[in-house]
């Protein structure tokens, strides 16, 4: 697969989850993929595990947009999980995503995966929540 095919098999995963068609998960994932959540511990085996984690998240999914920042000064409402880079060659990439939780927070979703036979086999997600930057380290940022 080249990059763009990667992009745009990431934006239906985004598409699945903002809609809630989990079932349609199935043809994203491989049926034998592997998931990992390094920092739970988690580890999910086949596509039963994964839809059913969506299904009965505490609190609606579903319900959940995010507004963005577009072009510098307007906002727009946007998908639960929105695509912002995705890089990926053959059977490997990285995709990164912007999500808000059901209760409001902001996220950054990182995954690393593999594919098999053009679906996701294999994972490694990684879930960061938006933080204030420190002050003492202002004078370091990268300000052009």
């Amino acid at each position: 697969m080249n990059n763009e095919e990667h992009r745009a098999l990431m934006a239906s995963f985004g598409e699945i989850l903002t809609t809630g068609q989990y079932e349609r998960l199935r043809e994203f994932y491989h049926p034998d993929v592997v998931a990992e959540f390094p920092q739970s511990g988690e580890r999910f085996r086949g596509p039963d595990g994964l839809i059913g984690q969506f299904q009965n998240y505490p609190g609606n999914l579903n319900d959940t947009k995010m507004s963005d920042v577009i072009g510098g000064t307007s906002y727009a409402l946007t998908p639960m999980y929105t695509v912002v880079a995705v890089e990926g060659s053959g059977d490997s990439g990285t995709a990164i995503y912007r999500t808000r939780y059901p209760d409001g927070s902001m996220w950054w979703v990182i995954n690393l995966y593999e594919l098999k036979d053009g679906r996701v086999a294999k994972l490694r997600i990684f879930f960061a929540e938006d933080f204030e930057a420190p002050a003492w380290r202002e004078a370091f940022w990268d300000k052009s």
